[in-house]
């Protein structure tokens, strides 16, 4: 049975504050490539406002789409967005919702799984992203503050990635 809730997403980020409210919104795209916004409403019966519309076609490319925070000294909390080229995009939130002209950060970043904003994992003020390929080591970029430049080279983590094969139980 169809669910009538209307969350039929393809991709959801949530996490930076897009509206300049202090709360933490929600940004989904649809399967036709449309971006919708849910802003955070801050009450717990109701955590988010009716959706909507901030972007009609575009999205279709974007196989992963993480929130960052404030990455690049805006206004507002960003996101990134991965296209199936492999290029990661910075879309620099301008405090209502929509976003400046997006920046290309570069390429390549279809060699990761997972990409997460960490929020300050160094403690210099600006948030940091998390990556991690299929299997190995994992990644730490740090962030610059800079939106041209938002990441510094990437830094290898003690961290060890090993996705769970389906023969693992747990007993």
């Amino acid at each position: 049975m169809r669910s009538r809730t209307g969350w039929h997403y393809r991709q959801i980020a949530a996490g930076s504050d897009l509206t300049g409210d202090g709360r933490p919104d929600l940004v989904a795209s649809d399967s036709h490539g449309a971006r919708w916004l849910h802003a955070a409403t801050g009450a717990e019966s109701a955590p988010f406002a009716p959706r909507g519309k901030i972007g009609l076609r575009g999205w279709r490319s974007i196989n992963h789409l993480t929130a960052t925070g404030n990455i690049a000294g805006g206004p507002t909390g960003d996101l990134l967005a991965r296209d199936t080229a492999g290029v990661l995009w910075l879309y620099q939130g301008r405090g209502d919702g929509t976003f400046t002209t997006r920046v290309r950060i570069g390429g390549g970043w279809n060699a990761y799984t997972h990409i997460i904003g960490i929020g300050g994992g160094n403690r210099d003020g600006h948030p940091d992203l998390y990556a991690t390929p299929a299997e190995g080591r994992s990644y730490l970029y740090k962030g610059t503050g800079n939106a041209t430049a938002p990441f510094r080279s990437k830094d290898t983590t003690s961290v060890l990635y090993l996705p769970q094969r389906s023969d693992d139980h747990i007993a």
